[in-house]
């Protein structure tokens, strides 16, 4: 599991644009972390959302995962929020320093998908690393029926979606603990779309967070079971093991998924960096492909896939003292320390390092108990 921190500088959000975070001043954390709350973030500076919200439908939620569960009701007034240069004004003279929060993960999903083998040139990649190699001599056999399989999967080809645990999920800044045993744990940065209701009841696009979804990369396949495919629950389960955040931001602040850049580094070195233009299905293709299957709800996240570069091609899987760094401008950056297990087996964690708000009634529910409040 990752042990939320702060940080040891600012992790400004997106410039010229207001986002919103789940957080709690450092001081603050409590056993169920009962005082993480929604804010504001402009630059390295945050507000509470109640704070400027004052009278609004939004001033009372008590976590983004509640905003997204009445999306149509929300929406607009929180696009007016975040879009007023009111807003910005009052972040810059009265809002707190972002390194003195405790960020969280911005949403607790109910479900979470994970697209897999969503990235041309990472597919490719990986076909060339197979067999005998890049080098071997069947590498560009291998590369050229890799770049006919891509053109086929994208005339006539559905995405490839898991479905993983949310007990996962963790917030974008701490320590991941690695067990003893663990040995190929790699990386994945990747944009996350996060779910919202709309008022027919279905999920739409909400908005994205940045993400990284570990993957145990050994235990992707079994050789016990060489027949049944992938086991996604040995090697997407671990606790903690996708960090997202540290921002909600929503689809008004992102005209264009295609044109987002992601990065990660290890130690400071460039391990991945693309595009996501380069995927093979859109978000709403993905989106589309999952309704058509199961039943989406509000508040679930879908991680769309990442770019070449895995730790598989590079030959390096993450071990303690790794310092993992990844990025997208528009949607933050996370930063996350690996730490070996102790000697007795214990798995660190933050009391509540996802942030997780207390059951509550609703935000227009607690609107109509307020004197004086219209519903």
């Amino acid at each position: 599991m990752t042990t939320a921190r702060t940080s040891t500088r600012s992790p400004a959000a997106p410039a010229d644009r207001v986002v919103l975070a789940q957080a709690t001043r450092a001081g603050d954390v409590g056993v169920d972390d009962a005082s993480a709350r929604p804010w504001l973030v402009h630059e390295a500076l945050a507000v509470p959302l109640a704070a400027v919200a004052q009278e609004s439908a939004v001033a009372e939620a008590v976590s983004v995962h509640e905003l997204l569960l009445e999306w149509h009701a929300v929406a607009s007034v929180l696009q007016g929020l975040t879009e007023s240069p009111r807003t910005r004004e009052e972040i810059r003279s009265r809002g707190c320093d972002v390194a003195e929060l405790v960020l969280m993960s911005p949403v607790q999903p109910r479900q979470t998908f994970c697209t897999v083998g969503n990235y041309a040139r990472q597919v490719v990649e990986a076909a060339i690393d197979a067999g005998d190699g890049s080098d071997g001599p069947g590498a560009n056999g291998r590369r050229d029926a890799a770049l006919m399989d891509v053109e086929r999967r994208k005339r006539d080809g559905q995405p490839y979606i898991c479905l993983t645990s949310s007990h996962r999920v963790s917030g974008p800044r701490g320590h991941l603990t690695l067990p003893v045993e663990l040995e190929t744990l790699d990386w994945e940065v990747e944009v996350a779309a996060v779910l919202g209701a709309e008022g027919t009841g279905a999920a739409a696009v909400a908005g994205y967070c940045l993400a990284n979804d570990l993957t145990v990369r050994s235990r992707v396949l079994r050789s016990d079971v060489p027949t049944l495919g992938s086991d996604w629950v040995q090697s997407k389960g671990m606790p903690g093991s996708l960090p997202l955040g540290p921002w909600f931001v929503p689809t008004w602040q992102v005209p264009d998924v295609c044109a987002l850049r992601l990065q990660l580094y290890l130690n400071n070195r460039l391990m991945q960096d693309d595009c996501a233009a380069d995927m093979i299905f859109g978000v709403d293709e993905q989106i589309a492909y999952l309704a058509r299957h199961t039943v989406l709800a509000a508040g679930d996240v879908v991680c769309t896939g990442s770019p070449a570069g895995f730790g598989a091609h590079h030959q390096r899987f993450l071990r303690p003292g790794d310092e993992v760094r990844a990025s997208v401008a528009e949607l933050g950056e996370q930063e996350i320390t690996c730490v070996a297990q102790s000697n007795a087996g214990d798995v660190s964690s933050s009391d509540n390092p996802e942030g997780n708000p207390p059951e509550r009634s609703s935000i227009h529910d607690r609107a109509r108990a307020c004197p004086g409040r219209d519903s």
